[in-house]
């Protein structure tokens, strides 16, 4: 009998450890984030190395909007771990064709591959010897694969002067397109998963 018992209670054990390991799983699993299977027709990406974020922003043709943000990559703290935060949204066809246009412009063909900023000379500092220049770190990206225009467009270290709102010294349309898309990042995403990003 009493071999009988130990059987029994080492399978229910064993049933219990496989249930709960189980459960946990299915709690602490990654949720399936539905995407489009057809490619975006604009992708962008916002990298900035200083802050430790790198930012990418998906539109497709029905109007899925997916943003994946990685944040607190350089230099991280317990407050403040590494993350991928997962954002979906939607935008109207009038929306995303508004956006297109900019991508169609002259000036956006017109456009070479790279850009980079010659930098801004810094203000005079009393004891330092005069010199010196000024430049961002964010390196912004812009693709667009729509109908029968694909291209990218690289801008590098421009300034902002409101925060990151707007960058006037980017090549025209590329300020105005980093502001459309910033409108969309804002206004028409809501986060559907985090994740820590491990070193």
């Amino acid at each position: 009998m009493t071999g009988k018992l130990k059987l029994y209670y080492g399978l229910l054990v064993l049933g219990l450890v496989l249930v709960g390991g189980g459960t946990w799983g299915l709690l602490n699993s990654t949720p399936k984030i539905q995407i489009p299977e057809d490619a975006p027709v604009v992708a962008t990406q916002l990298d900035f190395v200083m802050r430790g974020e790198f930012d990418k922003l998906y539109l497709y043709d029905d109007g899925t909007v997916v943003y994946v943000e990685e944040k607190n990559l350089r230099m991280p703290v317990p407050e403040n771990p590494p993350v991928r935060i997962w954002s979906k949204g939607q935008i109207r066809s009038e929306e995303l064709t508004e956006i297109l246009r900019l991508f169609q412009t002259t000036e956006f063909a017109e456009l070479g591959d790279y850009y980079q900023f010659p930098g801004q000379p810094m203000d005079p500092i009393p004891g330092v010897p005069p010199g010196g220049f000024t430049m961002g770190d964010g390196k912004f990206t812009f693709h667009v694969d729509y109908s029968d225009l694909q291209k990218t467009v690289t801008a590098f270290g421009y300034l902002t002067p409101d925060h990151g709102i707007t960058y006037p010294d980017m090549p025209y349309p590329l300020n105005e397109l980093y502001k459309r898309l910033r409108v969309v990042i804002d206004d028409k995403i809501r986060e559907v998963y985090r994740e820590a990003i491990q070193p």
